[in-house]
């Protein structure tokens, strides 16, 4: 049986303010995990393409990489085949994943873009009727909505569904208003967007929306219970106990909630810095694992983080694949990640399990070399050494790896979570760096026979 997309109240309510609002420029959706924020927005974007023929509309994320994989390659999609099934495999409709474009029948584009700055200039090349910025608090640079803001310029007479022109009350066409939209799970109050949609001012200046201008900035908040009928059963119990003793994360993936900051801390957003990864690719890739203690919906998660070194000295955060499932699972997951990336080694954490942990790996490829460490000293005088690479800007994050992030943002001495993601980001950048001692990855490097040497 096919799915079906039937918006919830809250998901009408914002597209009812996108067409009746003849005020609003910026609509932000928010909430927590699975609160259909992406499914009601690329409805409403795909729905404005279809309203106005020859316009031009744009979705964004931090990277082009992941705007494909979560945007082009599978929320998209998936809601077309909802809403219009077989559109995309009309003759007159052209799907051009390599040029990121959709171009609908009626002349219409949908463009799939990232943000990050080998894109940016193309981006601001065009103007556009309406433009999402997916996951926007990962973009932590206002000016960069302030300049897709100036690109919100194209137009076009509203037809309907049989193709005539739409008259207002007034007796006029009605005209297509641009729209810039924008979702997130909420993350810290000082985040530009709590600042513009909630405290309506200006985030780098602190000074107050005219009212005018406060006018023009709404926001809807999702919850997740109301989009149960697209959650599989189990899901939000599932995540709940996921975030048990994380009382950060759970504000923002269970509740939906945007908090203060926590001083505490070993990491800030503002240390995330983002690059796509080198096209002359690594000296070095490490898969790091922290082997979960149990497995189980209240378990910790096992923490599996992709890193490379580059030739320019840095590292870069590849993929982050942390999952709750079974020994099984997780040891196939990292074998095929071993394979995917051609990685050099696999590191993992000895403390649970012992020499099972290598046993476990190594049933799925044999010959794979596998470091096991053993935790000695705390989580956080570990995590020291790392933290001074991000202050440093030695680490580039390669997209918003917004879990794992959230994680590092919000670990302190006296969290009862243990923070997986974050432990196997740590391995893996203190092999990958040796951090721990020995030469250092990220200080000079050199080609030579075709290997990196520090």
């Amino acid at each position: 049986m096919s799915k079906t997309f039937i918006p919830n109240p809250k998901q009408l309510k914002l597209t009812n303010i996108a067409w009746q609002d003849p005020l609003v420029d910026n609509l932000l959706a928010f909430g927590p995990s699975r609160s259909g924020k992406s499914a009601i927005l690329t409805a409403l974007t795909v729905a404005r393409a279809f309203a106005f023929p020859g316009t031009k509309h744009a979705i964004f994320r931090l990277t082009l990489r992941s705007c494909h994989s979560h945007l082009l390659h599978g929320t998209f999609p998936e809601i077309m085949g909802m809403l219009y099934p077989g559109y995309l495999e009309r003759s007159d409709v052209r799907v051009a994943k390599n040029d990121n474009v959709v171009e609908f029948h009626n002349g219409s584009k949908i463009y799939f873009e990232g943000l990050d700055p080998t894109r940016i200039d193309k981006v601001l090349g065009a103007q556009y009727a309406t433009a999402w910025i997916n996951e926007c608090n990962e973009i932590d640079d206002y000016e960069i909505v302030q300049q897709l803001a100036s690109r919100m310029a194209d137009t076009a007479q509203m037809v309907g569904s049989d193709g005539s022109p739409v008259m207002g009350p007034d007796g006029l066409p009605v005209m297509c208003r641009p729209l810039m939209l924008f979702d997130c799970n909420p993350d810290v109050k000082t985040d530009w967007e709590y600042q513009t949609f909630v405290e309506k001012q200006h985030p780098t200046s602190g000074k107050p929306f005219s009212p005018e201008e406060a006018r023009t900035w709404r926001r809807v908040f999702l919850p997740a219970h109301e989009n149960a009928n697209n959650i599989a059963a189990g899901y939000l119990d599932k995540l709940a106990a996921r975030y048990d003793g994380s009382p950060n994360m759970a504000s923002r993936f269970l509740e939906g909630r945007w908090r203060d900051d926590n001083p505490n801390a070993l990491f800030r957003k503002d240390m995330f810095k983002y690059r796509v990864a080198p096209d002359n690719g690594f000296v070095r890739i490490v898969v790091a694992v922290d082997p979960a203690g149990t497995s189980g919906n209240r378990s910790d998660q096992t923490g599996i983080v992709v890193v490379g070194l580059g030739w320019d000295g840095n590292a870069y955060v590849l993929q982050d694949a942390s999952t709750s499932a079974n020994p099984e699972e997780w040891s196939k997951k990292v074998a095929n990640l071993y394979d995917f990336w051609e990685a050099d080694l696999v590191v993992a954490e000895k403390n649970y399990g012992g020499e099972m942990v290598e046993h476990t790996i190594r049933t799925h490829r044999r010959n794979m070399p596998i470091k096991l460490v053993t935790a000695t000293r705390g989580k956080l005088v570990r995590a020291q050494p790392v933290q001074q690479l991000y202050l440093a800007g030695k680490v580039f994050h390669t997209e918003g790896f917004k879990e794992l992030e959230a994680q590092m943002c919000s670990y302190k001495e006296d969290t009862k979570k243990s923070p997986d993601r974050m432990d196997a980001l740590v391995w893996g950048l203190t092999e990958l760096m040796k951090l721990s001692g020995g030469n250092s990855g990220g200080l000079t490097v050199k080609q030579a026979r075709g290997f990196g040497r520090a």
